[in-house]
């Protein structure tokens, strides 16, 4: 595909909004479509996950003051994601992960995908040297066993591997607690247990999604990442397209069944007004260009 047909299906509207969340919003909304387009292009599968399948669900579109977006890839379809991505990104747009961004050093979560023409800095972030325009999340997916000595070992792994990122984690709130200041000292050793672990758990990786076969397994977040979240896989395929602004975007088969998982009966029930807050941006600039539009 010629590159400038990105910027015609999929217009930069960001400069449209009133204010910078919303701007941010519209931001994510256009590389969700590119994703959403290029999945189907080459028959990958995806879907919206955490707060922004919750937003599709109760609000149609972005919880109102979110400002990040999340979606998930089965490990098959997100190694061959992140290879097609990038030849067919606009110039606008990377794919972020460590092999891409040499600079990228964040371990806990192995891809994003960026927008090159804004600004986001998170608590702790101020000073790193990896672009941190506005971005998704991709939450690679692994297959997990049911029951068993295996499962309850494959759960010690992922068990083990959210303490020592959440070690690893420390420095970014150092300021804030005491118990943060004095674990970011061990940052070095938290360091080198986290990539210790990533390199030794990729044979793992390979093996769970080569033997298990559909319908005999769990659906969870990767290895490679510290959310211990397992779903059926009925509860996760066949997906299903949902409406999310003004597109449609893909979603796990038991919609209900997920976000009950992750959020309780009652996730149609917004949090209290005090709590509806951005929770992601400290510095938070949608348009870094004089241009207004792209």
């Amino acid at each position: 595909m010629i590159e400038m047909d990105y910027y015609d299906l999929f217009p930069d509207n960001r400069a449209d909004a009133d204010t910078p969340l919303r701007q941010a919003q519209l931001v994510m909304l256009r590389m969700l479509k590119i994703i959403d387009y290029i999945c189907r292009k080459h028959n990958l599968s995806y879907w919206v996950c955490s707060g922004t399948l919750l937003g599709a669900v109760r609000h149609k579109g972005f919880i109102p003051w979110d400002d990040d977006l999340d979606i998930c890839m089965i490990r098959e379809d997100y190694e061959k994601f992140t290879q097609i991505a990038p030849l067919e990104f606009p110039k606008d747009i990377m794919l972020q992960t460590r092999e891409s961004d040499p600079n990228y050093d964040y371990l806990p979560l192995p891809c994003k995908i960026r927008d090159l023409n804004s600004l986001i800095i998170s608590e702790g972030l101020e000073n790193v040297k990896y672009n941190q325009g506005l971005f998704i999340d991709i939450f690679p997916v692994d297959r997990y066993h049911i029951g068993g000595l295996v499962q309850k070992k494959e759960k010690l792994l992922k068990t083990y591997f959210r303490f020592i990122t959440k070690c690893l984690d420390a420095k970014l709130g150092k300021d804030r607690s005491i118990k943060n200041f004095i674990i970011s000292y061990f940052n070095p050793l938290f360091h080198f247990l986290t990539e210790s672990y990533l390199h030794r758990i990729k044979s793992l990786i390979q093996l769970n999604n080569k033997a298990l076969i559909h319908n005999q397994c769990l659906i969870g977040h990767g290895f490679d990442t510290p959310w211990r979240r397992y779903f059926k896989y009925s509860d996760i395929y066949p997906l299903q397209d949902i409406l999310f602004e003004d597109t449609q975007v893909m979603a796990p088969n038991n919609i209900k069944a997920y976000l009950t998982e992750l959020y309780g009966e009652s996730y149609m029930t917004p949090p209290p007004e005090n709590q509806r807050i951005q929770k992601h941006a400290v510095i938070l600039k949608p348009i870094l260009s004089d241009k207004g539009k792209f």
